[in-house]
Formats: C-alpha cells, structure tokens, sequence
C-alpha cells in the first residue's frame, strides 16, 4: 500500500504539527510495512520536524507533470502525479486528516471486486464545495470531499482527473479559481463511476468532517474512525490533540 501526502508554501509551517500526527495516526493502524510518502516544495524543514520513517519527495520540476501548477486551487497536492504505483492500492491523505481506529470498511472496499474508488463524503453538500467546477457538475455528481480518497489497486483516476483539469484551465478564469476547485474536479471525475456503483461513499458518521460549522458540538469520538479537522484554522485538532495522542502512543 502506498499512504502519500502533500505540503508546501506557508502550509508547512502552518500545519508542520498536524501532518505529524496525521502520518503517525496512520501507521499506528497500518504499520510499518507499506510506504508513506510527502511530497514538498521544502525538503529540509520537513525533514527537520518528520524523523518518522517517511519517504519525503521533492515536487516534481518536470513541466510535463500536469499538477504542478500553483494556484489559489490545491492542484500541488497530486503532483508529480495523482497515481504514483497503479499496482498498488494508494490513500491520498490531507495533512489534517487523522486515523483513530482501524477503518474496517477499508478491507470491504479492497475484497469488493466492483469498487475501483473510495472518499470521504461532505457534511452537508453545497454547490460551492464543487467550486468553479460546478459549472460542469450534473444532477449526478457527488458532493464529496477530497481530503482522504483511495484508487485500488488495477484503477488510476489520473486520465479522467486530467481531462477535468485541462477543462478548468481553459474555462476557468483566474477571478473566477476558488480552493474548492480541484476537489470539484475530482467528484466530476468521479461520477461516471459513482453512476456505475463503482465509487465508495465512506460513512460520514464513522469518516467524520469537523470544523467551526460541521458537527460543531461533537464531543465524543468514540464512534469515530476517522476525522478530518478542516481548513483553515483546524479547531478540531487542538480539540482532540490529546485524544488523537494517547491512541498513537497507545500500547507502545
């Protein structure tokens, strides 16, 4: 298995702390014995805070990786590509999402034959979480969110997820780019594949958004796989930093 990450620019300072916890709450439920990998615009300093086992990459200069780019959308995250190994199964993960117990319904989704994709799901769907991509959104694409997405091993969304990106390069004005625009993208690749039940839709009770307006009041997460403590200001980190710890460090 492949667990990759991306940060660059003012993020790492900003969030340094967060994609620590993040890989370690990863490799606490999957071990040592799979890849984990960053991507970066800023080797040095990312190793000086990760002393973690991690494999941390440079951002590809290659002017032919089509992601890149920078941009007010988050388009560097699937640089050099948005498939590193197709023959591996590979979790693209946001730095401020964190695993707290093994995800049970990982093992349903590699053993189902059909499925060729899994992510997270939105609090409550809203056209600007498609950002500028919503201009090319239908009835049928999902309202998803982007920050934990898994492609099985065999499946590669990087044709699909290229044609949505040449498309918002042309029609998307510079004006018009919000930071939703690459997430919109990808859940407009994705809905062919959710049409064809091929696209797993992970509980967004168990795979939990968090932030200053989804599940505000939680307080327990007990019954919680996984939560992504969303941007910008990460309130549910620090909320559960201490939580988060104890299971890291649990049993060691």
């Amino acid at each position: 298995m492949i667990f990759r990450w991306s940060i660059w620019g003012g993020h790492i300072s900003k969030n340094i702390e967060l994609l620590r916890y993040s890989i370690l709450s990863f490799k606490k439920q999957f071990g040592n014995d799979h890849q984990y990998i960053i991507y970066t615009d800023n080797i040095s300093f990312v190793l000086k805070y990760l002393d973690i086992g991690v494999d941390v990459r440079e951002f590809s200069s290659d002017q032919n990786s089509q992601f890149c780019v920078t941009s007010k959308t988050t388009w560097l995250k699937w640089c050099p590509s948005s498939r590193l190994d197709v023959n591996q199964d590979e979790f693209y993960i946001d730095s401020d999402v964190f695993l707290l117990k093994y995800p049970e319904e990982i093992d349903l989704i590699l053993s189902n034959p059909k499925i060729k994709f899994a992510i997270t799901d939105e609090f409550l769907g809203q056209p600007y979480q498609h950002g500028a991509m919503h201009k090319k959104a239908t009835l049928d694409t999902p309202f998803v969110n982007a920050g934990f997405f898994i492609q099985k091993a065999g499946h590669d969304i990087s044709s699909d997820l290229i044609e949505e990106f040449k498309w918002w390069q042309k029609n998307i004005k510079h004006s018009e780019q919000t930071h939703h625009d690459e997430q919109g993208a990808l859940a407009v690749a994705l809905t062919k594949y959710l049409v064809n039940d091929e696209l797993f839709i992970l509980p967004k009770e168990k795979y939990m958004l968090i932030s200053k307006t989804a599940n505000v009041g939680i307080e327990n997460l007990d019954n919680v796989t996984l939560f992504h403590a969303t941007y910008p200001t990460h309130p549910a980190f620090y909320k559960f930093k201490d939580f988060l710890e104890k299971i890291i460090h649990e049993n060691k």
